[in-house]
């Protein structure tokens, strides 16, 4: 009896173990399978208006299944200004404001966009929004624009569908603005700033559906991210401010991607060098952000050590490129805290020469009023003479 309960022990534990291994093997084949994908179309969805913070505080279930899927990042931090169309040219081209210069939606992009890129290789794009002006410097890298400011999203997403089921680009840019819009209206701890978020949520469950019914869901590199976030301006201090304008949520799922995974912080301008890499087109020629190479599956003649090497190489020139900053800008500290030493003296100067110039124009002015009183006494004196001299000069003569 013992015998045949140690033999039953030993085939459950042989089972458990080859289900395990089995297991252990399907999830290896699936992720080598995925490293060598190609992406067939790159789909970015951009919520306007949204931190991470904010995100956290309402219902998103489809961005939280993304993230099961692929990789989260802690944080995407932004540009500053905090504002379109500035952040999503950002996004877009990788680079900053200061190098791509754009403010105003009336200003012309100087730097190429991933969609340029891909234009220019003969991909077809497409972009999506009901903000013309967020977009307008962008526009030119598209070949397919459903843009209408007078349609929600829910409306434009329908009519979006229908054209990429006509068109099938290859890389589609939706911008959805109404969180932004409501935030900035209603507060952005506003049940409807919340709302708004949900729905826009929904939109992404809307596209993720449609995808999945034209069975290419998974040939899709998918990023869901936002271009910046809002804050209550002077009412909060600086490091509030921060906190909910430039950091914001990123989700990237889809071929060679690592799957239900939570990485550090990266930057807004490190999304479109990582597209470039994944989809095999060249990098935008002013883009300075990098690569997130570790959230890139590796290929099977790569190793994740290496990649992870050059994420921390790529990390180390940030650094070094931080340090040169925080050096510039502690020579115009002290440059500015000199110059500001020298008005001080100056002003100090100023105050006391005017002082000075104070107390002699307080002495003229004396001077003159006791000059104005002399003058008043002495005319007084001699008409009183005149006065006195006439009566005398009348009772001589005449008499009386």
């Amino acid at each position: 009896m013992k015998s045949l309960s140690l033999i039953r022990i030993i085939t459950i534990c042989l089972i458990l173990t080859l289900v395990k291994g089995s297991a252990a093997w399907s999830n290896e084949q699936i992720i080598q399978d995925r490293s060598v994908k190609p992406v067939q179309h790159v789909m970015i969805v951009v919520l306007s208006g949204i931190s991470t913070d904010s995100l956290l505080k309402t219902y998103t279930p489809n961005f939280h299944d993304f993230a099961k899927v692929g990789v989260k990042l802690e944080e995407a931090i932004g540009v500053y200004p905090p504002s379109n169309p500035s952040a999503l040219v950002s996004l877009s081209t990788g680079a900053s404001p200061n190098r791509h210069g754009i403010i105003k939606s009336t200003q012309k992009a100087a730097v190429e966009s991933i969609f340029h890129v891909m234009l220019g290789q003969g991909r077809s794009t497409m972009i999506v929004a009901t903000d013309e002006e967020a977009i307008a410097p962008l526009l030119s890298g598209f070949h397919h624009k459903i843009i209408d400011s007078t349609k929600k999203d829910l409306d434009i997403t329908e009519q979006a569908i229908d054209a990429w089921k006509h068109n099938k680009p290859f890389a589609t840019l939706v911008l959805y603005t109404s969180p932004a819009e409501v935030g900035k209206k209603a507060g952005i701890d506003s049940p409807d700033y919340l709302k708004a978020i949900t729905d826009a949520d929904h939109q992404i469950g809307r596209w993720a559906n449609f995808l999945k019914e034209e069975g290419i869901f998974e040939d899709v590199l998918w990023i869901i991210t936002s271009d910046h976030a809002l804050s209550y301006s002077h009412k909060e201090n600086t490091k509030n401010a921060i906190d909910k304008e430039l950091l914001l949520p990123l989700v990237v799922a889809g071929p060679k991607m690592k799957m239900n995974i939570t990485l550090p912080p990266v930057r807004t301008i490190d999304i479109a060098p990582t597209i470039a890499h994944v989809t095999g087109v060249s990098k935008p020629a002013q883009s300075e952000g990098d690569v997130i190479w570790n959230a890139i599956l590796p290929p099977p003649d790569s190793t994740a050590e290496a990649y992870y090497e050059q994420r921390v190489k790529d990390l180390s020139l940030q650094v070094l490129d931080l340090s040169k900053s925080a050096y510039r800008l502690a020579e115009d500290k002290l440059t500015i805290d000199g110059r500001v030493e020298n008005l001080q003296k100056q002003k100090q100067e100023i105050e006391i020469f005017t002082a000075e110039k104070e107390d002699e124009i307080e002495s003229l002015k004396r001077k003159v009023l006791y000059q104005r009183y002399l003058i008043g006494a002495i005319i007084l004196i001699a008409i009183l003479g005149f006065f006195v001299e006439y009566l005398i000069l009348r009772k001589r003569f005449l008499m009386f």
